[in-house]
């Protein structure tokens, strides 16, 4: 059995730049901040500890916390149902479709999204079908931590036993998703479909590195 750990942005999806612009547009619409997210890194990021940043910069209140994702939530779908650049990565719904059709072969997410803004921006196009549980960013930490939790939730939603380290793959276009897999001693794929370009990936020695999706690859986890 191989468990495959998907991170979305830049991975699963590319939106350049539309996560940003919902979080910054929801800091101006409930707080009155403009370019709320300037100099904040949000590339293999938490959504709570970028926000989070923005948070104490600012001083504002964290009573308002759960204020803020909810109009962030609203935002990001009304961008997403909105016209705008990006889908799903090249290849990937064809990947996806081939691995969901084996029986050994399980898919979680593991991203740092909030769970209900991961589920939207899935839902926009279609990609929500082939996932059920994950690990996702809504408490402070490690990203390492976020792929702990998706390992768990795993093993508890389809009830398999221990895996072997090397059965479990961090799928992602960025370094942070490298090293989140390499802390935990899993297989890391990185995809230069994101913020990052196969060279930058590589300096970062990932165990498979792709252009893109668009070739079929999962011998990767069947040699």
């Amino acid at each position: 059995m191989k468990l495959l750990i998907w991170d979305i942005d830049g991975t699963l999806t590319y939106t350049p730049g539309l996560g940003r612009r919902a979080m910054e547009r929801a800091f101006e619409e409930e707080f009155g901040v403009s370019g709320a997210l300037e100099g904040v890194p949000t590339a293999g990021g938490l959504d709570v500890e970028i926000v989070g940043q923005v948070f104490r910069r600012y001083r504002l209140p964290e009573s308002r916390l759960q204020s803020y994702f909810d109009r962030y939530l609203r935002i990001l779908e009304e961008l997403l149902a909105s016209p705008h650049a990006g889908g799903p990565t090249p290849g990937v719904v064809e990947a996806l479709e081939r691995l969901s059709a084996r029986k050994d072969v399980i898919q979680v997410l593991g991203t740092g999204n909030i769970e209900p803004g991961a589920w939207i921006k899935l839902r926009r196009y279609r990609l929500d079908r082939f996932f059920e549980t994950g690990g996702f960013g809504e408490k402070p930490g490690p990203r390492w931590t976020v792929i702990r939790t998706a390992i768990d939730r795993a093993r508890e939603h389809y009830g398999i036993g221990d895996l072997r380290p090397e059965d479990i793959y961090v799928i992602g276009d960025t370094p942070r998703d490298i090293e989140a897999g390499r802390h935990l001693g899993l297989r890391t794929v990185s995809v230069a479909t994101g913020p990052f370009d196969a060279g930058e990936l590589a300096r970062h020695r990932p165990d498979h590195l792709l252009p893109n999706f668009a070739s079929p690859w999962e011998h990767i986890f069947f040699p």
